[in-house]
């Protein structure tokens, strides 16, 4: 098996409870190539371009603070680095002056956006959080620096943490080591010094099996810290004072079925506790010490199983043993119930990230063969993969050879998340993509940044936008969405345009034509139903279709506003629902026969099996906020349908 090729991303870390110290720091590494300015910052993990952070009435006063010179502060570069609840990130920095203060004003005081402030003194990072509190228009921070010791006294691993996910042909291992720093100073080791392995300085050791393959540090440690040399895992720093998690992973071979997978656990100094972790649902595990231990949540907060043991002395060898469950080998207990795509576009390039849900009926877990996967993900024409979410790696990713991937399980009983991203290049006048998905979807939620864009899609239907963090989106959402089904979104940025003078005059005198138009359209409507039989089945069709997701659309914000209660709601978005994939079948149907008999076996097939009763809690009539002709919400003072021209009752008074 090829080397892991997916670089994470944190989906998750749109929430603050999701950041951790390593996170924290992430603003200092951005300092590390030495550049001023926010070219530096052109790229965080694979955000594209970074912006500044989002722009408001609050200002963040950053204080540095070194007990041991206190003039030492002025001139250091710090970093601001924002992100917002929709994962969204930002980005600015500044210098400190003769006291050590910089401030940063202008920024959003949002409570829901997570600010990290990030300094680097004698090339050890320095960071802290900070968050405004509700109404508050500042938000102080104080960062204490110092010099760092190459002294590694009293240091303690206080946890060896090691989690196994069954990736089919391999195993995935993930080690988190708790270290604790009792002093006051940031310990930082020199990275070479000549000896290797073993021998080289560290500040921990941990010997891995000569079987180890694709080793790589945690998404939440300082890379340039962790090597691995000779079979040694080997960490130089920098440790900071308090406690503090290194993590790293690599994979092993699975082993032959019927056989038991062994890890090995040897560390060169003692530790106080030993854990082991199932991430793969049914998989057991045995080994000298360890016994049944409490769950433990996994970043997604998913419940594992574990086992866990006393202390390790230093440079003991252990030992544990992991059995791998048995799977079933059908595809067809996998069912996608949803799947969400977050777009944001600019004028050089579409950004997306992807959770698709993945539910397995209950039982062992499912796998699928690389000659017939449990999924395949298509990425749209021209784009490429930029990463997958960390829980994702542990469902049997395999490369696929014209981008995208396969997953081969095996993934558990209940509803699994797969997340990835991509990114596409776009041109100033916008993109169009088709969406795919290898297996049934039954709903298909896309929500599009709000950057002023105008969206065109014969797939998706509309629904209310809606705001989270800091950003407005767009929403449209699609019911059955059939394997292979290309799915077609257009965006487009608006833009204002000036008109010469001639062109306004022309413009205004077409708007007295279309003026002219509108009012004789209820007229010459009459006159078209009197000489046409009627319109094409498909057409009415597709029109009941449009006029069911207007309803669901109203009914969404009915509910928003608690003008309905949850039971109403639900009882009545599952019957508009239904109702729509009917008509999206018989649409269907439609297409692949459209003989005039197949369009009326078609139409009484509908109204033969499916009776549902469309009812619009708010108002006393329907025709007081949509058109009876064809479903176009109306304005209260039209007295003809501004879509199809028909005439529309007079509206009712309240309690009429």
């Amino acid at each position: 098996m090829n080397a892991l090729l997916w670089q994470r991303i944190r989906r998750s870390s749109r929430s603050a409870r999701a950041l951790t110290h390593g996170l924290a720091l992430i603003a200092a590494l951005l300092l590390s190539n030495g550049t001023t300015g926010r070219a530096r910052a052109q790229h965080s993990g694979d955000t594209g371009t970074a912006q500044p952070p989002p722009a408001g009435d609050g200002r963040i006063a950053v204080r540095i603070i070194n007990p041991d010179d206190a003039k030492d502060v002025a001139g250091l570069e710090i970093a601001l680095y924002s992100l917002a609840s929709d994962g969204q990130p930002g980005f600015t920095s500044g210098q400190t002056d003769a006291e050590g203060r910089v401030a940063f004003p202008g920024v959003s005081n949002d409570p829901g956006i997570v600010y990290l402030i990030g300094a680097r003194y004698r090339e050890i990072p320095f960071g802290e959080r900070v968050t405004f509190e509700a109404g508050a228009a500042e938000a102080a921070v104080e960062i204490e620096v110092s010099a760092p010791t190459d002294r590694a006294v009293g240091v303690r691993v206080e946890e060896l943490r090691v989690r196994l996910d069954w990736m089919g042909d391999r195993v995935l291992v993930r080690e988190i080591v708790r270290l604790v720093n009792p002093g006051r100073r940031v310990i930082q080791l020199a990275k070479g010094d000549g000896a290797s392995g073993a021998q080289a300085p560290a500040i921990f050791r941990r010997r891995l099996s000569p079987a180890a393959r694709d080793f790589e540090a945690g998404t939440t440690s300082l890379a340039d810290g962790l090597t691995l040399e000779d079979g040694v895992v080997r960490y130089v720093g920098p440790l900071y004072p308090g406690d503090q998690r290194v993590e790293f992973q690599y994979t092993l071979a699975s082993p032959p079925k019927g056989e038991r997978l062994r890890v090995s656990v040897e560390l060169d100094q003692p530790a106080t506790r030993v854990v082991a972790v199932a991430g793969t649902a049914g998989m057991a595990i045995s080994g000298p010490g360890l016994v049944a231990s409490s769950e433990v949540s996994s970043d997604s907060g998913k419940r594992l199983e574990a086992w866990a043991r006393g202390a390790l002395g230093a440079h003991e060898k252990s030992f544990f043993e992991a059995a791998l469950p048995e799977t079933r080998l059908d595809p067809a207990l996998v069912s996608i119930p949803r799947a969400d795509v977050w777009l944001d576009l600019d004028d050089t390039r579409l950004t997306a990230t992807v959770d698709i849900q993945l539910e397995v009926a209950p039982g062992a877990p499912v796998s699928g063969t690389p000659a017939a996967p449990l999924l395949s993900v298509t990425l749209p024409e021209g784009a490429s993969l930029t990463g997958v979410a960390p829980e994702a790696e542990a469902l049997g990713l395999v490369p696929r050879d014209r981008g995208g991937f396969d997953v081969i399980g095996p993934v558990g009983e209940g509803v699994t998340s797969l997340g990835y991203a991509y990114r596409l290049d776009a041109k100033p006048d916008g993109l169009a993509l088709d969406l795919r998905f290898s297996r049934k979807l039954a709903t298909l939620n896309v929500l599009i940044a709000d950057t002023g864009l105008a969206l065109d899609s014969s797939r998706l239907h509309r629904l209310r936008p809606f705001r989270s963090g800091t950003r407005n989106y767009l929403h449209r959402e699609a019911f059955n969405v059939l394997p292979d089904e290309a799915v077609d979104l257009r965006l487009e940025p608006l833009r204002a345009r000036g008109l010469p003078r001639k062109a306004g005059m022309a413009f205004i005198f077409a708007a007295i034509a279309g003026a002219a138009a509108f009012v004789m359209a209820p007229l010459r409507q009459g006159a078209a139903r009197d000489r046409t039989t009627g319109e094409s089945a498909l057409t009415r069709l597709r029109a009941e279709r449009e006029t069911a997701y207007v309803a669901i659309s109203d009914l969404e914000h009915d509910f928003e506003t608690g003008k309905l209660d949850g039971t109403d709601y639900t009882a009545m978005r599952d019957a508009l629902r239904a109702r729509a994939i009917e008509l999206l079948r018989a649409e269907r149907a439609e297409q692949s026969a459209p003989s005039a008999g197949s369009a009326a076996a078609t139409a009484a097939t509908i109204s033969t099996t499916t009776t549902i009763t469309m009812i619009n809690p708010v108002t006393p009539a329907s025709g007081d906020r949509f058109c009876p002709s064809c479903g176009t919400p109306r304005d209260p003072a039209w007295h003809f349908c501004a879509s199809c021209g028909a005439a529309l009752p007079a509206r009712r008074e309240a309690g009429a």
